[in-house]
């Protein structure tokens, strides 16, 4: 994706502007409503969380203290029967959209950016597991990789599909990477100390700042940008295949979003858009996988990108993100959909 210079986003503080509702779903549940809960203890964006042992955690991102914005490696976790959050042990390094996924007995962080000001873009490949001893290394991807979709599947493998890596040798600026197809499994039983990654069938459609997740042994995947903007197409992999399908599109081309799995499809919240012209998506959607088809749902009372969510139970917590494009207005929210 062509962003305009980092440091520049991260001063302009430009108001906020609503994505007016311009698609007609083709029906609306008004059964779902939103609630607050306890904001985080710092604000954050560009984050990827995950539900590990009944908690939420969220290791690393882009912070700020008194609207100036900062890289961190800080993880915290929220407890949603207390309402309330604790610190955990730091980050070997400041990383930001490095990406949380739980295979119910083990986190990892896997991949993103080494937040530093001298080299905001540096890519990682880096796997981390959150040990009683703190974060240990836990092997590499492939190759450095950030700004994809990291998910567990059914049968408890771990898998990496789309985002960025390097074009080639540099690795430190956002113009040093490319928008890539590739598609990694890591089955994580069988390698109980290194990680192994096993190249499965591309995606077609090469994206960074995509959302999906596994439902019914398919993977989804939405949304996302290139360089020429904002996408809209839904893809899905079997994995008794190992191929991709085309799917219903998402209603608007979303990018910078997060989504959360839940009976018979994806609920996907916010994002962002660079052209046609800077805006900030409050629009929540609803994706059945039986019916191939997309609904609205209430949009969020707080439209943002580069924020999480985090299901549990009949309950999603979004967490986090900025209310304009890209570096500014980063937020401690954390509203909760009651479905």
């Amino acid at each position: 994706m062509r962003r305009r210079d980092f440091l520049r986003q991260l001063a302009c503080m430009a108001a906020l502007i609503n994505y007016p509702h311009t698609v007609k779903a083709l029906e609306t549940n008004s059964t779902e409503k939103w609630q607050s809960a306890q904001a985080l203890p710092l604000r954050l964006q560009e984050i990827y969380p995950a539900a590990h042992n009944g908690r939420l955690y969220i290791a690393g991102g882009i912070a700020a203290r008194w609207g100036i914005p900062y890289f961190t490696n800080r993880c915290i976790s929220y407890d949603p029967v207390e309402d309330s959050w604790r610190e955990e042990a730091e980050l070997p390094e400041n990383l930001h959209h490095a990406a949380l996924v739980s295979t119910g007995e083990r986190l990892f962080l896997i991949g993103g950016f080494n937040g530093a000001y001298t080299h905001i873009w540096k890519m990682r490949s880096s796997v981390y597991e959150l040990t009683e001893s703190g974060w240990q290394p836990c092997g590499h991807l492939p190759q450095p990789q950030a700004e994809g979709v990291v998910s567990k599947a059914p049968d408890g493998s771990v898998h990496i599909v789309t985002g960025q890596s390097p074009l080639g040798q540099a690795n430190s600026s956002r113009t040093d990477h490319r928008e890539v197809k590739h598609h990694y499994r890591w089955d994580v039983d069988n390698q109980k100390q290194t990680a192994q990654w096993q190249q499965l069938a591309p995606i077609p459609t090469a994206r960074n700042s995509a959302t999906g997740g596994w439902v019914d042994n398919q993977l989804i995947i939405t949304g996302g940008r290139t360089a020429q903007g904002n996408l809209s197409a839904t893809e899905i992999y079997d994995p008794d295949d190992d191929r991709w399908r085309k799917a219903s599109p998402l209603p608007l081309p979303q990018a910078g979003l997060a989504s959360v799995t839940v009976n018979d499809g994806i609920i996907v919240f916010g994002g962002e858009m660079f052209t046609p012209k800077e805006q900030v998506f409050g629009n929540v959607w609803r994706y059945s996988l039986s019916q191939d088809r997309w609904t609205s749902l209430p949009s969020l009372p707080t439209p943002r990108h580069g924020l999480g969510a985090v299901r549990f139970n009949n309950r999603i917590h979004v967490v986090g993100g900025a209310t304009n494009p890209s570096g500014s207005g980063t937020s401690d929210v954390n509203e909760v959909l009651i479905l």
